[in-house]
């Protein structure tokens, strides 16, 4: 039995690379007529399509050696046809410049302070509760340190970010400044600021709402307090939150309120800790940077009174 090949009244059309675009950007001519082009490289071509399609080859079935012979002709002369240009779509093409566009782009890096972070804050200075004298000469004398109000918490935060996190963060307040401490270690001590440690804090006779709970992020906590008839207006021990974590040191002072921070032995206690927390990390010795510019400064007045004499 034979199987007759029907022959095609038209050739198929195919509107899939209607809309494509070479490699130049030039137009691609339509399907029919790129295989015009090709059969026109080569005559062989379209004579052994010619032959292939004929009533002849059609009424003698596929399996004739006239069929074979021109199929076998086509395929050989198709092996030697030019190569069609590769179509690409637009999409394609805007997506590449895209992505070049985005690896010009600069990458943004973030600088970080690589000093200690050491802050120092003022009570609430009225009614004689805190008149931040005290706070004022040690921060003036401790070199690279801060000063803040009790009420600049978010400012204080801001501050602490600016350096890097293998730097140590020492906080010193005084009444509401001391309070406003605790509670600034507390704010840090969250996945949102990576539980940001705090290495030393100070509280000098603190006054407010949550101060006598110490977080677990603070290392170490040295606290002063006094005695007197009204709480609100002295404070009170503190105590560690975790004690594998912190290590809470209280001690009773027999100073007013508003003189504890004026003290010269609670200020030697002070500073002295905050060496400890500088050596502990390898960085200068508080006393020497003192000493230095206790000479820089002698220095500088000798050679402003030679210039007036």
């Amino acid at each position: 039995m034979t199987t007759v090949q029907k022959k095609l009244s038209e050739p198929v059309k195919n509107d899939n690379l209607k809309n494509l675009k070479s490699l130049t950007g030039k137009p691609i001519a339509s399907a029919a007529a790129a295989t015009t082009t090709a059969a026109s490289v080569d005559p062989k071509i379209s004579e052994a399509a010619k032959q292939l399609n004929s009533g002849d080859n059609a009424n003698a079935g596929l399996n004739s050696p006239e069929a074979a012979t021109s199929a076998a002709s086509v395929a050989k002369n198709l092996l030697n046809a030019p190569v069609l240009p590769i179509l690409i779509p637009k999409e394609a093409s805007e997506s590449k410049n895209l992505a070049e566009k985005l690896s010009d782009k600069p990458v943004i890096k973030t600088n970080f302070i690589k000093k200690p972070a050491v802050i120092f804050i003022e009570g609430f200075s009225a009614l004689g509760i805190s008149n931040g004298d005290g706070i004022k000469d040690m921060a003036d004398n401790f070199p690279g340190s801060k000063r803040f109000s009790w009420n600049e918490q978010e400012k204080i935060i801001e501050e602490i970010k600016k350096h890097a996190v293998d730097q140590p963060v020492v906080l010193v307040g005084h009444s509401f400044g001391g309070d406003s401490a605790v509670e600034i270690a507390n704010s840090l001590n969250n996945l949102k600021n990576g539980f940001r440690p705090i290495d030393l804090l100070v509280s000098i006779d603190s006054v407010g709402m949550n101060h006598s709970i110490i977080p677990m992020n603070v290392k170490r906590n040295l606290n002063f307090f006094g005695e007197g008839v009204v709480p609100f207006l002295h404070g009170e021990p503190n105590i560690a939150r975790n004690t594998d974590y912190t290590e809470v040191i209280n001690e009773l002072r027999s100073e007013l309120h508003s003189k504890m921070e004026d003290s010269e032995e609670v200020q030697f206690k002070i500073f002295n800790d905050i060496n400890e927390v500088l050596s502990e990390n390898d960085l200068p010795d508080l006393f020497e940077e003192m000493q230095k510019n206790d000479l820089l400064k002698a220095l500088i007045d000798t050679r402003q009174i030679h210039v007036k004499l």
